[in-house]
């Protein structure tokens, strides 16, 4: 709003008729309009959809079978990154917390976290070149550990500064929940769809690869190789890219204080809120897990990678469903609700999975869990389920953390948006990181061979079955638990709606105030 605008708005508060002063407060408090241009909108798509554009999900093959880093290296290595992760976690928000710029708060590191983190990740995927395959083959071959330990603490520096931006820009980006909402659901179905190409390409390649369809006769590990080699610093580069290109039509609307926070203060602030400390704990809880996932029992023992895309067909038809509903359904319910309940419904159908490939068995004697056609018809399923869920699950997710940034200011007349990310990356990093830790060990007690996926053999019959429970029941549980403590999350839909009617009240005075504390400086 300029100059202008406010002037008008105080004269009416004092001259004007309750008529004329109720229309001018309609449009300050108005929730429901669009400040963010087409241009923008587009460019936030392609943003946020090649933030996912990567073949990440696929690094513990890369890590355990093609650059072999034995199990108990990489035990060691997780538990070094993980005191990393939470230093340089707290040195990179204090930075990002008190910065401000010409260009924003959090736009400068979406321009500097950009091509750097493309350029190590794609030396992280050549890293097989730099060796020779007698070092590869030797799972303790220390320079080839120590490199593979810098390359993933290096990524995961410019990764913490590029996370913390990006969560607290989106806080940013327009004033509107609802201009949020709709850029979310445009970006998320959208990246859902665009940011899959690269697994797919993947997932395709290994199952041709591991079931004889193409490259026959030569070694499936080599094919293997080569294919990850090739599309995991594609993918990166094209990211690095696309990021840095939009940082340069970015653009952040809600201003900051001008007063700069202090780190601590601002932790305490955190710390002190009951439905902060809430969704903390809830994103704690729920981080705990195994690492093993539906992914990992699809290549592993069914040796079909491509096989939750192939059962995810159907599901094309409930997907768009959350996305186009969201904004519709945010004004009936509160986003702690569409939050717990998404997140309940998306994962605890695995548990009648579980059951159904443990204890029914084929004609061959065998569970059903290890025959792909007898899972196919009830992971279609479930991916129905998933996908009719998954629109709301993850704008919600996004919300929820929005919401506690608006909170905060409502509530203390500042925002914290870094302090913010990073005491919630703290909270899930924690277990993660004791996930990482114990990741190989699980991996080493249920028998797992590492080698086994690559030279096509099946793996132990122990491991089978674990790879089955961790990926199904064992997920399921840790996901209700996790939601659990979100019943303490006392946002309601009349509070959500009156903080935002209060808080752009507000924000109108702040900018006035902002423009005034320019405009003297400049003068001087």
């Amino acid at each position: 709003m300029n100059e202008y605008s406010v002037k008008e708005a105080e004269r009416l508060a004092q001259t004007g008729t309750d008529e004329q002063v109720n229309k001018q407060l309609e449009k300050l408090v108005n929730v429901d309009r669009r400040v963010v241009s087409r241009k923008e909108t587009i460019g936030y798509m392609l943003f946020e959809a090649n933030n996912d554009f990567n073949i990440n999900g696929h690094k513990s093959l890369f890590t355990d079978s093609i650059l072999k880093i034995s199990l108990d290296k990489q035990a060691l290595f997780n538990g070094i990154a993980g005191v990393w992760d939470i230093v340089d976690d707290l040195l990179i928000g204090g930075v990002v917390e008190r910065t401000r710029t010409r260009w924003g708060k959090f736009v400068p590191y979406l321009f500097i976290s950009g091509m750097p983190y493309a350029i190590f990740s794609t030396l992280y995927w050549l890293m097989p070149a730099m060796f020779s395959q007698q070092q590869i083959d030797n799972l303790d071959y220390l320079p080839k550990f120590i490199l593979f330990m810098l390359l993933e603490m290096t990524m995961e520096a410019f990764s913490t500064f590029k996370s913390i931006a990006v969560g607290g820009y989106l806080s940013t980006i327009t004033p509107y929940p609802s201009d949020r909402r709709r850029l979310l659901a445009i970006s998320k179905y959208f990246t859902m769809i665009y940011a899959r190409i690269p697994d797919m390409v993947i997932e395709f390649m290994l199952d041709f690869i591991t079931n004889d369809i193409i490259f026959k006769g030569r070694s499936s590990a080599e094919m293997i190789k080569m294919s990850l080699m090739i599309v995991g610093p594609f993918t990166a580069i094209i990211s690095g890219i696309i990021n840095t290109w939009y940082s340069t039509i970015a653009r952040e609307r809600v201003h900051q204080s001008i007063e700069k926070p202090h780190v601590w203060q601002s932790i305490k602030v955190v710390f002190a809120n009951r439905p902060v400390l809430a969704y903390m704990i809830s994103n704690s809880l729920g981080a705990f897990g195994t690492g093993i996932s539906t992914n990992n029992y699809y290549r592993w023992v069914l040796f079909m990678t491509t096989f939750e895309t192939i059962a995810g067909i159907p599901s094309v038809f409930f997907q768009p469903f959350g996305y186009a509903k969201y904004n519709d359904l945010a004004k009936r319910y509160s986003t702690k609700s569409l939050y717990m309940v998404s997140q309940i419904f998306a994962k605890t159908f695995y548990i009648p999975i579980w059951f159904y490939g443990m204890f029914i068995k084929g004609k061959d004697g065998k569970p059903f869990f290890t025959n792909r056609w007898a899972m196919l018809p009830v992971t279609m399923i479930w991916e129905c389920i998933y996908a009719t869920f998954w629109g709301v699950k993850s704008i919600s997710a996004n919300e929820i953390g929005n919401e506690l940034n608006d909170y905060i200011e409502w509530k203390y007349g500042y925002r914290n948006e870094a302090t913010l990310s990073v005491a919630g990356t703290i909270f899930g990093k924690i277990p993660n990181r004791i996930n990482g830790i114990l990741e190989p060990m699980y991996k080493k007690w249920i028998g797992y061979d590492q080698e086994a996926y690559p030279e096509k053999r099946p793996q132990p019959e122990r491991a089978q079955k674990w790879i089955f429970s961790m990926a199904t029941i064992i997920t399921a549980i840790v996901v209700i638990i996790g939601v659990l403590p979100m019943f303490g999350y006392n946002i309601d839909k009349e509070k959500r709606d009156e903080m935002y009617s209060e808080l752009n009240r507000r924000r109108v005075s702040k900018a006035a105030e902002i423009n005034e504390a320019y405009e003297a400086e400049s003068e001087q």
